[in-house]
């Protein structure tokens, strides 16, 4: 009975030992897995990695000054022609067709030339008019307008590209447009009849004098023949009666 009560008692206490080991390990693994979904957390919301990679601006925007310029870009794209004959007074016009950003708050202004040296290239001549493009385009496209060139002559509209624009730096600040040539087409005024020297009078004279002479002779002689007519039928009348 004493060996049986002991042998008894050593199986409770291995038992609850085993018991304890299994509850700390429990324990363990609950505060290893506690400490790993803590891990991960951190990480998803603190571990943040840096890359480094080089980016290249479009070559042909790379100065562009953004804090002036709205990206728009404006590229002729027809215009007045003037290969046939067309008179002055007339409205010139040019149409640019937008291939960057909508216009927005960027000015491009316009310029009406009279060009004092017609060339190929377009220079600077006197200005006869000039303003703003409207923001407004249909299509992207943009047209400037004018009515102001009333006399024969060449003219060219210079287009200025806004503050900002990358071109501006690079020397291309305008942008013209071809040479229109313009021609005056008025009617001569007809000249009045010249007046009749003292020479052609004369002549003019002598012919109704003569006119006049030749209408009298045969007038004289058609009464001649009438009174000798006349005495001849007088003289037979006189025959029969005696």
């Amino acid at each position: 009975m004493i060996r049986f009560s002991r042998t008894r008692r050593c199986r409770k206490r291995d038992k609850k030992i085993v018991i304890g080991f299994q509850m700390i390990l429990i324990i363990y693994l609950l505060i290893g897995l506690g400490s790993q979904l803590n891990q991960y957390t951190n990480a998803s919301f603190h571990d943040v990695e840096y890359y480094s990679m080089p980016l290249k601006a479009s070559a042909k925007f790379d100065q562009a000054d953004d804090v002036l310029w709205d990206g728009s870009d404006l590229k002729l794209q027809k215009q007045t022609e003037t290969n046939k004959t067309v008179c002055a007074p007339s409205a010139l016009y040019a149409e640019y067709k937008n291939s960057g950003d909508k216009i927005t708050s960027s000015e491009w202004k316009w310029e009406l030339h009279k060009l004092e040296n017609p060339a190929k290239t377009p220079k600077d001549g006197t200005v006869i008019d000039k303003g703003v493009v409207s923001k407004e385009g249909k299509g992207g496209v943009y047209r400037i307008e004018s009515k102001r060139a009333v006399k024969e002559g060449t003219y060219a509209f210079k287009l200025i590209k806004p503050e900002g624009h990358p071109d501006q730096k690079q020397g291309k600040a305008f942008i013209w447009s071809k040479a229109m040539v313009l021609q005056d087409c008025k009617e001569e005024t007809p000249k009045p009849p010249k007046k009749a020297t003292s020479t052609e009078k004369d002549k003019t004279d002598v012919q109704k004098k003569s006119k006049q002479d030749t209408h009298k002779e045969t007038t004289d002689g058609s009464q001649s023949v009438n009174e000798e007519k006349n005495n001849e039928d007088h003289s037979l009348e006189s025959g029969e009666s005696s």
